[in-house]
């Protein structure tokens, strides 16, 4: 709705100094800050205990692994004919957390034990079926613990994204390993090109992933002011709630902390930027969970979505995790409209992600509750005049 059916000309003074700050726009524009929200899908996990093995020449599948943490034991099947992972848990939280950011997930139940503390090779036993009926089945030995395992860092893609598993304590599988698939067993393959056993047991593990796709974010609150302690809340698909606030000033820069209240794995992540105009400009990002950090950081800085921006600019990214200072590294194209941002990644390390492209995103759009409250706004901010 247009400002002007509410500003009379005795207001005009005050609603030009707004101008100074936000050019142009409606109402719900000029009485809020854009909220600084990453246009990027990065996700950073901490796997307490992880199973991995290659499958060398099934039909389907490619890979197999399996995550164990307090909700249970999950399993993740890559399929070689569509190049998609499958997620199946009977967790229904994190299966309908992954469906909503549109991973293949199925509620499932899966049969596993663990092994006992007494056990001088441990083991682990996982059974389910999969989504076309096949019994699936995973005997898991696993070796002795190495604490310095090299490389300490594991790359690759998946589902036309970049993963890094961060896994310095791990143990070669042994013999008594099994896999079996409709009835068909698969030995471990053997040693990788990249140093990584074919099959490998991992504790205290990191997940990080920078995945393609364009988030949507309504914007249910933002702040007026930039000050201390203010509060952007938005809302996403599959129910998800983030807020993020002004954790720090320090003259136009500022820490804003993201927290999303409904997911419990969330890592603690930070945005270090400068404010610019009616927008931001991200220096660096980081991302904290269980004593690890991955970090991003830009060169300039990336702008991000912002209320009156349209352009177009080129941004140099890093990645690092822990002690680990250049896990990949290259060019974003950036390419703005209002409250809209795209970024097209193209990586010149690590080595094998060169010539990959990804795009990532976010799109912003003001609640109706929003702009209700900042029209009322408006129309309570009459002049003695106008009464």
């Amino acid at each position: 709705m247009n400002r002007q059916k509410f500003v009379r000309p005795a207001i005009t003074l005050a609603v030009l100094s707004l101008s100074s700050f936000f050019p142009s726009g409606s109402a719900a524009v000029a009485k809020s800050l854009a909220a600084p929200v990453l246009p990027l899908n990065v996700d950073f996990r901490f796997v307490p205990e992880y199973l991995e093995q290659s499958i060398s020449d099934d039909p389907r599948y490619a890979r197999i692994e399996a995550l164990l943490d307090g909700d249970g034991c999950h399993v993740i099947l890559l399929d070689k004919t569509s190049d998609r992972e499958a997620f199946y848990s009977s967790s229904k939280r994190r299966v309908d957390a992954l469906t909503a950011s549109g991973s293949d997930a199925y509620v499932t139940p899966i049969e596993f034990k663990t092994p006992s503390p007494t056990d001088a090779s441990p083991t682990f036993f996982i059974r389910f079926r999969d989504r076309f009926g096949n019994e699936i089945s995973w005997k898991f030995v696993a070796g002795t613990i190495l604490a310095h395992a090299s490389p300490k860092v594991i790359s690759r893609t998946v589902d036309s994204g970049v993963i890094f598993l961060y896994t310095p304590r791990r143990a070669p599988s042994v013999d008594g390993t099994k896999l079996t698939i409709a009835g068909r067993g698969y030995p471990p393959k053997p040693v990788q090109p990249d140093n990584a056993p074919g099959a490998f047991y991992a504790i205290d593990m990191t997940l990080a992933e920078i995945m393609p796709g364009t988030e949507l974010w309504e914007v249910e609150s933002s702040p007026e002011d930039f000050v201390q302690a203010a509060k952007w809340h938005l809302a996403g698909g599959g129910g998800r709630q983030r807020t993020l606030f002004v954790k720090e000033l320090s003259g136009p820069g500022a820490s804003i902390e993201q927290v999303d209240a409904r997911d419990p794995d969330a890592p603690r992540v930070v945005l270090n930027l400068v404010q610019v105009n009616d927008g931001y400009e991200l220096r660096s990002v980081s991302m904290e969970t269980h004593f690890n950090t991955l970090w991003i950081f830009f060169g300039p800085a990336l702008p991000l979505p912002a209320h009156q921006a349209a352009d177009k600019r080129v941004v140099t990214f890093t990645v690092a995790e822990n002690e680990q200072e250049n896990l990949a590294s290259g060019k974003l194209e950036v390419r703005r409209a209002i409250d809209v941002e795209h970024a097209l990644w193209c990586f010149d390390r690590p080595s094998f992600a060169r010539g990959i492209t990804l795009e990532t995103g976010v799109n912003l759009i003001s609640s109706i509750r929003a702009q209700a409250n900042s029209v009322t706004e408006n129309r309570s901010a009459k002049s003695p005049l106008e009464h």
